[in-house]
C-alpha cells in the first residue's frame, strides 16, 4: 500500500484526472453535453462569488480555486435528469451549487451545502482543506478529496469490487498526523483512500471490466449490487457491450450499444430499468 509521505497534491494533476475520467464516461455512455468545462478564468459563479458566500462553506482558498477550475457533470436540478458517474453515485456540480448558494431565494446555506455533499457525520469533522466530489441524499456515496494530503476517501460503503482492485490503483495506508482530531482520524480509518489519480484509474477499471455497467445515459449498475434475480441481467448486459466493441474504444459503437441495452432491459428486466431520462 502507498504511504502518505509518497503522495503529493497537485491542482493541475487533479483537474487532469477528473477531466480524463469525465471524457472516458462520455466515450462510454454520457452525452457529451452532460459534461461541462470551465472558461479559461474559471467558473464565473465561483470566481466572482461574494466573499461571504464562499466563506460560509468553510473551505480553504485552495479548495475554492480547485472547484473554480474543475469540469462537472451537469446537474439540472431534478432527479430525472441527473447522471450517475458510478453506481448510484451523482457527482457534485459545484459551480451550480455555489451559484445557488448566492441566491437568497434558493434557501441554501453553507451548512446545508456541506451536509448535502459531505453527509451529516463528516460535516462536523471536516477540515477546511477537504471537499466532497459528490452531492445528493443520504444514499449517495460520499467521496472526500483532500487538497493537503492528495488523496480521496470513499466513505463507508465502498463497493467491494473497488476495494479489491488494488492493482488498478494502489490504496493508501492512512496514518494521521498527531494533530488530527480523534473523531476525524476514526472516520478516515473507516473510509478507503487512494491517491487522486489512482482513484480515477480504479473507477475507470470497473467500467472497462464491466463490473460497473451503464444501463442508460443516466444510470449505472454495479455487479456486486445486483440481486439474485438479476444474475442473468448482468451477463446479458456484458454481452451487449462486448458485441458492440467494448472495451476497444476505437471499435465501440456507443449509440447503438445504449439503444440495445435499453431495449433489452425494457423487454427482459423492466423492473430494473433506468427510470431517469
Amino acid at each position: 500500500m502507498l504511504q502518505l509521505e509518497d503522495i503529493t497534491y497537485s491542482r493541475t494533476a487533479t483537474i487532469a484526472a477528473v477531466s480524463d475520467y469525465y471524457r472516458f464516461l462520455a466515450t462510454m455512455y454520457l452525452e457529451n453535453s452532460q459534461v461541462i468545462y470551465p472558461p479559461e478564468g474559471g467558473w464565473p459563479s465561483i470566481v466572482n462569488a461574494d466573499r461571504e458566500v464562499l466563506q460560509s462553506l468553510g473551505k480553504s482558498d485552495e479548495v475554492l480555486a480547485l472547484l473554480a477550475h474543475l469540469p462537472y457533470i451537469r446537474c439540472p436540478r431534478n432527479w430525472n435528469d441527473d447522471a450517475e458517474a458510478a453506481p448510484g453515485c451523482v457527482f457534485a456540480d459545484w459551480q451550480q451549487l455555489i451559484k445557488r448558494l448566492g441566491e437568497p431565494s434558493s434557501g441554501f446555506t453553507g451548512e446545508s451545502v456541506r451536509i448535502m455533499t459531505e453527509g451529516a457525520e463528516f460535516t462536523e469533522l471536516a477540515p477546511a482543506h477537504v471537499v466532497s466530489l459528490t452531492a445528493g441524499d443520504r444514499e449517495n456515496p460520499v467521496l472526500i478529496l483532500d487538497t493537503k494530503l492528495g488523496i480521496i476517501h470513499w466513505e463507508d460503503g465502498c463497493p467491494p469490487e473497488l476495494e479489491d482492485s488494488g492493482w488498478f490503483g494502489e490504496r493508501v495506508d492512512y496514518e494521521p498526523d498527531d494533530d488530527v482530531p480523534d473523531e476525524e482520524a476514526q472516520w478516515r480509518y473507516s473510509a478507503t483512500a487512494w491517491a487522486i489519480p489512482d482513484f480515477f484509474d480504479a473507477l475507470k477499471a470497473q467500467f472497462v471490466e464491466l463490473q460497473w455497467i451503464p444501463i442508460s445515459q443516466h444510470c449505472v449498475r454495479g455487479v456486486s449490487g445486483c440481486g439474485s434475480d438479476e444474475v442473468g441481467m448482468v451477463a446479458m448486459l456484458q454481452d451487449i457491450y462486448r458485441e458492440h466493441g467494448w472495451p476497444d474504444l476505437g471499435a465501440y459503437r456507443k449509440s447503438k450499444c445504449l439503444a440495445a441495452v435499453r431495449k433489452a432491459m425494457s423487454e427482459n428486466y423492466p423492473t430494473s430499468a433506468c427510470l431517469r431520462g
